[in-house]
C-alpha cells in the first residue's frame, strides 16, 4: 500500500499568492486607468472631429464661387472686409453648446472681451444641422456635388462651467472666421493626460494658443477686440430720448450735427417744409410731451425741473419762465438736466452758433437752408402757446443763458443773429450737436 505524497498550501504560500495578485491588479489599473481611457477616446474623437470639420470647409470654399463663412455677406466673421478689428454686435465666437444647456451672457468669451454680441448658439435641434443653420453657420447643401458631410459633430461632452465667463477649459468647440480673408480657426480642449502631457498635441497643432487644439486656416483670429470704432459723422443714425432715429452732418465748423431738429420726421427738402419743423421746446424742459406742437396747456407754473405733465406752461409772469424759481442750469452739456439729445449729443452753446454760423456764412434763411445743416422757418410757440412767425422766422435754443432769459440763433429772409436772447418760456427749434 502507497502513501500519497501530495499536500495542500501552506498559509505563507497563500499569502504569497496572494500579495502577488492584488501586485498585479494595482499594476494593471494603473496601466489601464479606465477614466483615462475615456478622456483619451474623447480627444481621439475631437480631433477627428476637427479634421473632418476642416476638411468639409476646405472642399466648400473651392466648390462655391462666393463662399459665405457666417451669414450672408460673411458679416458673422470677425472685421470687415476691408479691416481685421472685431465689429461691434455683428461679429460672434460660435460655440457646439445648445442653448437648451444656458445661454452664454459672458461678454468676455475664451479671451475676446465683446461690449455687444459675442456668442452665438443655436438649438439642441439644429446643432448638426449642414444647411447653414447648425453651430456651424455654413451652408454645405449649396455645393453641387452635395455636401462633404452629413451633419456637423458636437463635441463628446459638451458643456460649459460659467456661462457668464466660458474658457480654454470648457469642453465645447468653438469656429470663428474672418470677413476680410475668409480664414477660419476651429478650436477645442483636450483633457487626457495622453494628449496634454504625454504627446501634448495643444502645443504641436501649429495654432496659436496651446489651450486648445486648433484647426483652419487663421490660427490667430482668436485675439482680443479692439476699442469700438470710430464713427465718422454723416455715416451713422442715433435714436434720440423722443424715440425718433437722426441722421448726423458734419457741419461746415467741423463739427458733427444731427441733420433735423428734434421732432423732425426728414431732413429739410425746402425752408418751408413742415415736416421738417419738428417740435418746439421750452428752454430747459425735457423730453415729456410738451414740446408737440398741438400739446395741451396750463397756467400752472413748474417748481421742479420736470413738470411732471406734458402740457405746455403759459405765463406772462416775472421773468417769463415756466419754471418758479428759475434753473439755469438746465441743458447743460450731454449729461445736463433734462437734456432732449440722443447719448452723446447736446444743445449748442450760444458761441458754438456764432462759429457755425461763420463758417457756414449764413446771413439769412436761404444760406441757413443752404448749409449742410438744412435750417427751416418753423417760428415760435410763444407765453400763450400761439404759433407765431411759422413759415417766416427760424428760432434754435442754445444752452447758453443771458440773466433771466437764453440765447438763440434766429434768423430771417434778411439777417441772422446769435446775440439776443428770449424768455424761457417760448417753445423753440432744438438742433443739437454731438459734443
Amino acid at each position: 500500500m502507497f502513501k500519497s505524497t501530495k499536500s495542500g498550501f501552506t498559509l505563507l504560500e497563500l499569502l504569497i499568492v496572494v500579495g502577488i495578485i492584488a501586485t498585479l491588479s494595482v499594476a494593471l489599473v494603473v496601466v489601464i486607468n479606465p477614466a483615462e481611457a475615456l478622456k483619451k477616446t474623447r480627444d481621439t474623437q475631437r480631433i477627428s472631429d476637427l479634421t473632418t470639420l476642416k476638411k468639409a470647409i476646405a472642399i466648400y470654399s473651392t466648390s462655391v464661387p462666393y463662399p459665405k463663412l457666417a451669414g450672408i455677406n460673411n458679416t458673422g466673421c470677425k472685421g470687415t472686409a476691408f479691416g481685421s478689428n472685431w465689429q461691434l454686435d455683428t461679429d460672434h465666437i460660435y460655440y457646439s453648446l445648445p442653448t437648451e444647456s444656458g445661454t452664454i451672457t459672458g461678454k468676455s468669451l475664451d479671451g475676446v472681451t465683446f461690449t455687444t454680441g459675442g456668442a452665438s448658439q443655436v438649438s439642441k435641434a439644429n446643432l448638426g444641422k449642414i444647411d447653414g443653420t447648425g453651430w456651424l453657420p455654413i451652408n454645405f447643401t449649396t455645393m453641387s456635388g452635395g455636401s462633404p458631410i452629413s451633419a456637423l459633430p458636437v463635441d463628446p461632452v459638451n458643456t460649459i462651467a460659467d456661462l457668464a465667463n466660458p474658457k480654454s477649459t470648457d469642453l465645447v468647440y468653438r469656429y470663428i472666421c474672418s470677413e476680410q480673408n475668409l480664414t477660419y480657426k476651429l478650436a477645442t480642449t483636450l483633457e487626457s493626460e495622453a494628449y496634454t502631457v504625454t504627446d501634448n498635441k495643444m502645443s504641436k497643432d501649429g495654432g496659436s494658443n496651446n489651450s486648445y487644439y486648433e484647426a483652419g486656416t487663421g490660427m490667430a483670429l482668436m485675439s482680443e477686440e479692439s476699442p469700438a470704432p470710430v464713427l465718422v459723422c454723416g455715416s451713422y443714425t442715433v435714436i434720440g430720448p423722443d424715440t425718433l432715429t437722426y441722421g448726423t452732418v458734419l457741419g461746415a465748423d467741423g463739427r458733427c450735427w444731427l441733420d433735423r431738429n428734434l421732432g423732425a420726421t426728414r431732413v429739410a427738402n425746402s425752408l418751408f417744409d413742415t415736416q421738417s419743423y419738428g417740435n418746439y421746446y421750452q428752454w430747459g424742459r425735457g423730453v415729456d410731451g410738451h414740446q408737440i406742437g398741438t400739446s395741451g396747456t396750463t397756467a400752472t407754473l413748474s417748481s421742479t425741473d420736470t413738470p411732471g405733465h406734458g402740457n405746455f406752461i403759459t405765463t406772462i409772469a416775472g421773468n417769463i419762465d415756466w419754471r418758479s424759481p428759475q434753473n439755469g442750469s438746465l441743458w447743460q452739456g450731454v449729461n445736463g438736466i433734462n437734456n432732449p439729445c440722443p447719448t452723446g449729443f447736446r444743445l449748442p452753446t450760444q458761441l458754438e452758433w456764432s462759429t457755425l454760423v461763420s463758417s457756414a456764412g449764413i446771413t439769412n434763411d436761404t444760406t441757413a437752408y443752404n448749409s449742410l445743416l438744412k435750417f427751416t422757418l418753423a417760428g415760435f410757440r410763444d407765453y400763450y402757446a400761439t404759433l407765431g412767425n411759422y413759415g417766416s422766422v427760424g428760432f434754435y435754443w442754445s444752452s447758453s443763458t443771458n440773466g433771466t432769459d437764453s440765447y438763440d440763433f434766429t434768423f430771417d429772409s434778411s439777417a441772422t443773429h446769435t446775440i439776443y436772447g428770449n424768455n424761457r418760456a417760448y417753445g423753440m427749434s432744438v438742433r443739437c450737436i454731438k459734443d
